[in-house]
C-alpha cells in the first residue's frame, strides 16, 4: 500500500513538474521574443528623466574580502549614491569601507543588541536614512529609486542604462533584474548554480511576467520609493529568512506587481563548497516556510487574480511538494533494489536494457534542454563559455541537483518545525 501512494506522489509531482516547465519553456521560446518590449528596461526611452536619483543598499556583515570592491564598482555608475549598513560585523568590514574616500558613499553602523536581528530590519534601517536625506535634499519619492545590492555583487555595465529607461516612465514602479554567476568557475557546482540562475529561474521569470507575479531575487530588486511608503509603508521588508520573497508577497497584497529585467543582469558569487550550499538553500527553503504565514490573507484577498494566486500557492507549495517527490523517489528506488527479480526477472535481457536506457534519457532530457537554453544565454551576452567536458557534464547535474538539495529541505523543516529562526549567512570570498 505504501509503494502505491509513493508512486501516486511522484506521479502527481512529475506531473506538476512537467506542467510548469512547459509553459515557462513556451513563455521564453515563442511570447517573450514577441512581447520583448513590455519587460523592464527594454523600452525605447525618448528622454531620460533627470531628475531620478538612485540609492543602491549594500547590507554587510563580515564582507571584509568584498564588500570594498563591490563599492567601488557601484560608485563606478555615475548615478548612484551607495548606502553600506554595517550590521555589527566583527571583522575589518567598517576599514575597508572607510577607506573609499566619496561624497556619494554613506556608511551607516548598527551595533549589538540592536543588530544581527535580520536581513529585514537592516534594510528598514538603510531606508529611514534614504528617506531623511531626500527630506533634507527636497527630493520627491517618486523621483527617489532604491536598489538592494548584495555585498559580494557587480552590475553588468549597461544597468544603469536599462533602469534609466524603466523608471523615466511613471508607469515603472518596481523591477528585479536577471542574476547571473560570475564567470571563471572553478568547480561544477559553481556551473549548476549558473544555469539555475541565469537560464532556468530568468525563464521561470519571463513567464511570471505574464500572471504578475514576478518575484523579488533579494539581488538586483529597485523600486520608486513612492509607492512603497503610499503602500507597504516606511518599514516594507519583514523578517522571514526569504525577505525577498516575504516583500513580494506583500507588494502583490497591496496592489503593486514586480517587472522583470531581461537584458540586464547583476552578478553575484557561486558556491564552491558543497557544504555551505546546502546550508544556503535550506535558508531559501526555511525562508519559504516562513512566508505561510501570509497564505489566509493571499485566500482571502480580493485583489489578487486567480492567475496570482496560482503562482503565489505554487512557490508556497514547493518546499512540501520537492520533499514528497523526494522521499517518494527515495522509497521507490529502495523499493526496486530489494525486489529487482519480482519487477524485472521475467523482462527478456534486451527489453530490460532498453527500458533502463529510456528511464535514462528520460531523467536526463530536462537537463539537456536547460543545457542548450544556457549555451545559448552565454552566446547572447558574450558571457565565458565553459569547456566541452563540462558541458557534457551538465545535464547530469542539472537533472541530479535535487539529490543534493533533498539534505537541504531535511535540514529547513527541522529548523522551521523547531522554531530556530537564526541567520544561516552566506560566506563570501571565501568560495
Amino acid at each position: 500500500m505504501l509503494v502505491y501512494f509513493f508512486t501516486g506522489v511522484w506521479m502527481i509531482s512529475l506531473l506538476i513538474f512537467l506542467i510548469y516547465t512547459l509553459i515557462s519553456i513556451f513563455f521564453r521560446s515563442f511570447s517573450y521574443p514577441t512581447d520583448y518590449i513590455a519587460f523592464a528596461g527594454n523600452q525605447v526611452t525618448d528622454k531620460v528623466d533627470k531628475q531620478l536619483r538612485y540609492f543602491i543598499i549594500v547590507p554587510c556583515f563580515n564582507e571584509e574580502a568584498v564588500i570594498k570592491q563591490t563599492i567601488q564598482h557601484l560608485l563606478g555608475f555615475g548615478e548612484f549614491e551607495v548606502v553600506v549598513v554595517d550590521d555589527a560585523s566583527t571583522d575589518n568590514s567598517a576599514a575597508e569601507i572607510r577607506q573609499i574616500r566619496s561624497p556619494r558613499l554613506h556608511l551607516l553602523q548598527r551595533q549589538l543588541p540592536d543588530a544581527h536581528t535580520g536581513k529585514g530590519d537592516v534594510l528598514n534601517f538603510a531606508l529611514d536614512y534614504i528617506r531623511q536625506q531626500i527630506k533634507q535634499r527636497g527630493t520627491t519619492p517618486e523621483k527617489t529609486i532604491v536598489g538592494v545590492v548584495d555585498a559580494d555583487a557587480e552590475l553588468a555595465p549597461n544597468a544603469a542604462q536599462r533602469l534609466n529607461g524603466y523608471f523615466s516612465s511613471p508607469a515603472g514602479n518596481v523591477c528585479q533584474m536577471r542574476v547571473k554567476m560570475y564567470p571563471h568557475f572553478k568547480t561544477e557546482l559553481q556551473i549548476l548554480q549558473d544555469i539555475e540562475f541565469f537560464s532556468i529561474n530568468h525563464m521561470t521569470q519571463i513567464m511570471r511576467m505574464y500572471t504578475r507575479t514576478v518575484g523579488l531575487s533579494g539581488n538586483g530588486q529597485f523600486f520608486r520609493l513612492a509607492p512603497i511608503l503610499a503602500k507597504n509603508g516606511p518599514h516594507p521588508w519583514g523578517n522571514a529568512l526569504l525577505d525577498d520573497y516575504e516583500l513580494t508577497i506583500k507588494m502583490l497584497l497591496k496592489g503593486l506587481h514586480v517587472d522583470y529585467m531581461t537584458e540586464t543582469y547583476v552578478y553575484q558569487e557561486a558556491l564552491a563548497s558543497l557544504k555551505k550550499f546546502i546550508r544556503q538553500r535550506s535558508r531559501w527553503i526555511q525562508g519559504d516556510l516562513n512566508c505561510l504565514k501570509y497564505l489566509p490573507a493571499i485566500v482571502k484577498s480580493r485583489r489578487l487574480k486567480t492567475a496570482q494566486k496560482t503562482g503565489i500557492y505554487y512557490f508556497l507549495c514547493q518546499p512540501w511538494i520537492n520533499a514528497l517527490a523526494d522521499t517518494a523517489i527515495i522509497v521507490l528506488t529502495v523499493f526496486s533494489f530489494f525486489h529487482l527479480d519480482k519487477l524485472f526477472g521475467n523482462l527478456p535481457g534486451l527489453a530490460l536494457i532498453a527500458m533502463v536506457v529510456l528511464v535514462a534519457l528520460f531523467s536526463l532530457l530536462w537537463g539537456i534542454v536547460f543545457s542548450f537554453f544556457y549555451r545559448h544565454d552565454l552566446r547572447h551576452f558574450d558571457e565565458p563559455a565553459i569547456t566541452r567536458r563540462q558541458y557534457l557534464l551538465l545535464p547530469f547535474g542539472v537533472s541530479y541537483l535535487y539529490v543534493v538539495l533533498f539534505f537541504s529541505i531535511v535540514m529547513a523543516f527541522w529548523r522551521w518545525l523547531f522554531h530556530e529562526n537564526s541567520w544561516i549567512k552566506t560566506e563570501h570570498g571565501k568560495g
